[in-house]
């Protein structure tokens, strides 16, 4: 037994826990316990919102409780290390530790959704091997009540020389179905696939796309009570996804199921709450749309900040105007009658030169806006700190729907002869004009925007405040059809026989 407890592993650091051969499939009886080789700290993440709300008055039994486990591999810079270590035993140590997963805990009730997003790196996989049961934790414990049926990494789970057929079989029997079972379900799974005259040819000949489906086909007919699932479906073609995620929604609606995914609209669609990873510890825990928003901002953060906090600008900078084509190019004063909204620290990611304090969504009038309907005019407003003398900015406004959708929005370099700049540093004020266009009646929220280019995609983000505000869209003349409505030109109808 190792003294560390970590286990061996020559892999590149950042790399989660080994890599699979591909697509693995784990079968654990109901009210089986998984390793348990170190009892760890059972200290349950904190939750926000409705969803701490809805998790303390939550009577369900729990189908998947993970208590304090960590996840730690050995990393040798040579591998003659390796050979030294085993003659030297713990007197010298010739590797360090790489801790992939540390000091999780997380409980899943029967019948609930739950989302695991992160960057790569992060430790969702090396979790979700835990919980699947092919890997085992350092320390900590998973217990797992009920059967469950993994999809992890491509390849495993089939054997490559099989036929689709014969893998088919073979998955059934690891899951204790028998022959004639699989028999029942052998069509369903066939036609859910859709692979056609592949299913008998050897696996190995199948694609990345054909090789998910019939894996994802395998896991969803034989109706297991826990599904967990990494990243498979992100291999599949689009149609196939929307296939996969209807019948998720459906006909596995009482099934348990654990996503990790970098698909968003997934994780706001399908989870009822949602878990944040960040360096191999839950950052964040609560609702989807929350969870998506601390997410983008850490994404932000490391991207065009590194570890600097937002906000670290100006302390008592002076007042003014963004100068542009639309701007007098003198100081104003700053309207406070304007329906203002402070914008908390943890709403906010970005490199931080260029900060967002206050945000305003204002009718013609400057009043708040509450309900809009299609052609209303309104306005947003930044309240911004400038740290440094800034050329080339970008101001834009993304309208979400409740599922976190970004429905519509644009941004200043739609008017290209609006060159946008603060030439010294300090506070200023930014107003955008919009109307309301003919969209979907619901409530959306705002997101505001500053990046720092020329390029509407590929620009440094200076600061996002997510989620801010919101408004109620109304649609009182005419139905609208889908999100938005692409308004009929003409008709006609001709004979023709």
């Amino acid at each position: 037994m190792l003294r560390s407890g970590c286990e061996e592993e020559s892999e590149a650091p950042g790399q989660a826990g080994p890599v699979l051969a591909g697509m693995a499939e784990a079968t654990i009886q109901p009210g089986s316990d998984q390793r348990e080789p170190k009892a760890g700290p059972a200290v349950p993440r904190g939750q926000t919102g409705r969803a701490a709300a809805g998790a303390a008055a939550d009577a369900r039994p729990a189908a998947i409780d993970v208590r304090g486990v960590s996840k730690c591999y050995q990393i040798y810079k040579h591998p003659s290390d390796r050979l030294k270590q085993a003659l030297t035993r713990w007197k010298k140590k010739y590797y360090r530790e790489f801790w992939a997963v540390r000091d999780v805990s997380l409980t899943v009730r029967r019948g609930e959704s739950v989302g695991i997003i992160g960057r790569n790196g992060s430790g969702k996989s090396t979790l979700m091997q835990m919980i699947a049961g092919t890997l085992n934790p350092t320390e900590g414990s998973v217990r797992v009540n009920g059967q469950i049926s993994a999809l992890l990494e491509l390849g495993a789970g089939f054997n490559a020389e099989f036929t689709g057929r014969e893998n088919v079989y073979l998955a059934g029997s690891i899951r204790g179905l028998s022959r004639k079972r699989v028999n029942e379900l052998y069509d369903r799974i066939v036609e859910f696939a859709d692979i056609g005259d592949f299913i008998d040819q050897p696996v190995k000949t199948y694609s990345s796309g054909m090789y998910v489906r019939l894996a994802f086909a395998v896991a969803a007919q034989v109706r297991p009570e826990i599904l967990v699932v990494d990243e498979a479906l992100a291999v599949g073609d689009v149609f196939f996804q929307q296939r996969c995620h209807k019948y998720m929604r459906e006909e596995l609606a009482d099934t348990t199921k654990l996503l990790v995914t970098h698909d968003l609209n997934a994780v706001a669609n399908h989870c009822d709450r949602a878990l944040v990873m960040h360096k191999g510890r839950v950052a964040f825990e609560g609702e989807p749309l929350d969870a998506i928003a601390f997410y983008t901002k850490i994404v932000h953060n490391a991207q065009f900040g590194g570890d600097k906090a937002p906000g670290t600008g100006a302390k008592s900078p002076p007042q003014g105007e963004v100068l542009g084509a639309n701007s007098g190019g003198t100081a104003g004063a700053l309207d406070e009658s304007l329906p203002w909204v402070e914008v908390p620290a943890d709403k906010l990611g970005g490199a931080g030169d260029v900060v967002i304090r206050r945000v305003a969504l204002a009718d013609s009038n400057g009043e708040p806006v509450r309900a809009i309907q299609p052609r209303d005019a309104f306005a947003c407003y930044f309240e911004i700190d400038v740290a440094t003398p800034k050329q080339d900015l970008i101001f834009g406004v993304v309208m979400n729907d409740r599922f976190g959708n970004a429905v519509f929005g644009d941004n200043s370099l739609s008017k290209p002869k609006v060159a946008l700049a603060c030439p010294e540093a300090g506070t200023y004020v930014v107003r955008m004009d919009y109307a309301w266009p003919e969209v979907r009646p619901a409530e959306y929220t705002a997101t505001f925007g500053i990046g720092e280019g020329k390029h509407a995609h590929h620009h440094t983000v200076q600061c996002w405040a997510h989620n801010v505000v919101s408004v109620t869209g109304i649609a009182p003349q005419r139905p609208v059809h889908g999100m938005f409505t692409n308004p009929v030109k003409d008709v006609r109808i001709t004979r023709v026989g």
